[in-house]
């Protein structure tokens, strides 16, 4: 496992700049995108991460890339992270630097699990709950998990709230077990 400690700095001195220089929605899309071309592209990664190509030689690579594709700064922070060998954290990176940017614009993820699809209506109905709740815009990710029965399960940031019939079903069987017949 990666040492997210190590992601989390690089992906501030990251987001420091790109705030520095207003360029934050263009890098948070760039290196999306260069995490995307990471993860679908192994050779890409296997290149850079490889101990037995030269430094220069992976440098010369990546700007030849992605010079015209990705901004001055994200370039050189590719670079950087070439040189440093860090490069194998790029994945995390993003993640890190995403989190930093939702934390910037006011945004939180939140998960959504229902047993069926929810229309517009009631999805428009619990983006304005959640957003009530939490104070902050909210950007939910929705998910169909028939095993939960009905209900719906809200994950909120380090938050979990389950009110699935599978749920319900559970703690009503550990209830009944716990129970002693004489």
């Amino acid at each position: 496992m990666k040492d997210t400690h190590v992601s989390r700095c690089y992906a501030q001195a990251l987001f420091n700049v790109a705030l520095s220089r207003s360029t934050v929605d263009i890098i948070s899309s760039e290196i999306t995108q260069l995490k995307s071309f990471n993860d679908k592209d192994a050779r890409f990664g296997n290149f850079l991460d490889a101990p037995q190509v030269l430094t220069e030689h992976k440098i010369a690579m990546v700007k030849a890339l992605f010079t015209t594709r990705l901004s001055p700064s994200l370039l050189s922070f590719l670079l950087l992270l070439i040189e440093k060998g860090r490069v194998d954290h790029l994945g995390e990176i993003a993640r890190e630097f995403e989190k930093l940017v939702r934390t910037h614009k006011g945004l939180i993820r939140a998960r959504v699990t229902t047993a069926v699809f929810l229309d517009e209506v009631y999805k428009k109905r619990l983006r304005d709950r959640l957003e009530n709740l939490t104070g902050k815009k909210v950007e939910i990710l929705y998910k169909i998990d028939h095993s939960i029965i009905g209900g719906i399960i809200v994950q909120l940031e380090h938050k979990v709230i389950d009110r699935s019939v599978r749920n319900v079903l559970d703690n009503l069987r550990h209830e009944l077990l716990a129970v002693k017949v004489y």
